[in-house]
């Protein structure tokens, strides 16, 4: 009798005649039937399962029952998992329900590994790279016959802020949701490589991520629902190519084109990854990795719309089924360092802030704005109604205003409380609120500027009510410096105040954003780094919406900002 079914057994001695022949010739069909999996110890290896996105796991779960059918010795068991999912579990900072942690995993992309391996628990299992057993490029799915003839990823980067109007582009692109799509962290890729290098092009890059914060969608359903929508432009959604293939095979009454832009093509790789340290099931991972390099695996891949890892394509490929037949021209290589700044970057941005807008409204603010016809102030409520339309829906948004004893003692009051960018107020939302309180803010005749005490004030308040999980800041609107004689607190004073009232576990962030002549950046560069934050100084308050830009990429990334 065989053992397990693969081990051998062997004495010293006996004799060699016909019954040990006869023996002989029943262990090798049993031997040869082990020879999948096998090892020199004897078939020991243990049984393993594999985590499969559920784009390829009909071709691996395939390629498993063949592998299984020919030896008793282990057995390779598919689950198909989301890569998100099984980022978060290999991780240890995300888990659902039986979530099973996998001895090895094939997501639809390489970008997923440095996301698993940012704990030390995710990398000291997961591998730094894996083995690709198939590809599908990134493409720009539009429907048919609505693409524009030049097509590059510079069609991801949006030109202007929200809110400040502009050319119409040539077409809306879109992409799907990059903390648990690989085609929507792949297009932030592409954006972030063609936004150019240094502090211009994390600028650039940053104007994407806040004009497409609502632009992201759930899923391929959502995508091909937006394609058929019409409107002008015409709407785009960064696709894997396997997609589109299999779009255009399902439901060919409404066919969809794969543009392949002219600077190269990002391709999900589908990396088969180890993503255990047992030493007897790692060697059941590399047979089965083997096993999908075999010609009946990759044929396998090829009937879902994949094509193999050097870009072969098998059939159902040409323009008559709307994609190319050739491989696209590979984009450049992305750094996997960057990938997990980019993604902390986008869900940090759709987190949102909690702000607390302090704006000055002493006599000063009603001087009119060198070379224009605003004043002051209506010149900083237009700068700053732009720069909140740069926050996320998410965010949470106060409005103070300062001056001296405006709320009977109190050098401060309170215009609009915190409330969520959305949330209905009277006949409007938060963001109408928030505007109607800027345009109607005026200078106080008869005040003077009680910056420390009121930067203070509103500095607790801030960490009385702070919220985990966002970027909370107080950001100071003013024009000039602190000055009321007999009744204010001195800068060492303030200093000395904000630094008892800092919690480390409450981080909130002082941004001044001063302009006008009469300005000493100084004491406001003192009172930012105090609470960790940095101070913005202008001549012209119509540059306040750009400011706020770089302070919410500070806020966001600070200095781990993926800059190429």
């Amino acid at each position: 009798m065989i053992g397990d079914g693969c081990s051998m057994p062997y004495r010293r001695g006996g004799a060699v005649g016909v019954r040990a022949l006869a023996l002989l010739l029943m262990i090798v069909p049993a031997s040869a039937a082990c020879s999948i999996g096998s090892h020199a110890d004897g078939c020991r290896a243990e049984a393993i399962t594999v985590a499969a996105t559920p784009a390829i796991a009909p071709a691996v779960e395939q390629t498993a029952r063949r592998y299984n059918a020919r030896t008793t010795c282990v057995r390779v068991t598919v689950i198909r998992e989301e890569p998100s999912d099984v980022a978060g579990v290999l991780s240890g900072q995300g888990s659902s329900p039986g979530a099973v942690r996998p001895d090895a995993w094939i997501p639809d992309s390489s970008l997923w590994l440095p996301v698993a391996r940012r704990t030390r628990l995710g990398a000291a299992a997961v591998r730094p790279s894996g083995t690709p057993i198939a590809s599908s490029p990134l493409v720009l799915a539009t429907a048919q016959g609505r693409s524009p003839s030049d097509v590059s990823w510079r069609l991801l980067l949006s030109s202007r802020l929200p809110g400040t109007g502009g050319s119409r582009p040539p077409l809306r692109v879109r992409f799907l949701d990059p903390t648990t799509q690989a085609s929507g962290l792949g297009a932030l890729m592409l954006a972030h490589q063609v936004s150019g290098p240094g502090k211009s092009g994390l600028s650039t890059f940053a104007i994407t991520l806040y004009s497409d914060l609502a632009s992201a969608l759930p899923d391929d359903a959502a995508a091909y629902s937006a394609m058929f929508r019409g409107g002008d432009p015409p709407t785009a959604v960064v696709l894997p190519e396997q997609s589109v293939w299999q779009h255009n095979h399902g439901d060919p009454k409404r066919p969809v084109s794969a543009e392949y832009p002219s600077d190269g093509a990002l391709a999900l790789d589908f990396p088969y990854v180890s993503a255990t340290n047992d030493r007897e099931r790692s060697r059941t991972v590399e047979d089965f990795r083997a096993a999908l390099s075999q010609s009946q695996a990759r044929e396998a891949l090829q009937t879902l719309g994949l094509r193999t890892p050097d870009g072969v394509a098998g059939a159902g490929f040409g323009s008559k089924y709307g994609v190319a037949s050739e491989a696209p021209v590979p984009a450049r290589t992305q750094d996997p360092a960057t990938v997990g700044r980019i993604l902390q970057m986008w869900q940090r941005t759709v987190l949102g802030a909690r702000m607390l807008i302090l704006l000055d409204v002493s006599p000063s603010m009603g001087d009119p704005v060198p070379r224009g016809k605003d004043t002051r102030i209506r010149a900083t409520a237009r700068a700053a109604i732009g720069g909140t339309r740069i926050l996320s829906d998410n965010s949470q948004v106060a409005l103070w205003e300062f001056a001296t004893r405006l709320d009977r003692e109190r050098d401060y009051r309170q215009l609009v409380p915190y409330r969520p960018l959305t949330q209905k107020v009277d006949l409007g939302i938060q963001r109408d609120a928030l505007i109607n309180a800027f345009n109607t803010a005026q200078p106080t005749v008869g005040t003077r500027t009680a910056l420390y005490d009121s930067v203070l004030a509103a500095y607790k308040e801030a960490v009385r009510t702070y919220q985990p999980d966002r970027n909370n800041v107080l950001v100071v609107l003013t024009d000039g410096m602190n000055y009321d004689p007999g009744h204010t607190i001195l800068l060492q004073e303030l200093l000395k105040e904000l630094r008892r009232t800092a919690d480390p576990l409450k981080p909130v962030a002082i941004v001044p954003i001063a302009f006008g002549p009469d300005v000493d950046p100084a004491p406001l560069q003192q009172i930012a780094k105090a609470t960790g934050g940095q101070a913005f100084v202008t001549l012209d308050p119509a540059q306040i919406q750009q400011v706020f830009l770089e302070m919410l990429i500070r806020l966001t990334c600070g200095r781990a900002c993926p800059m190429s």
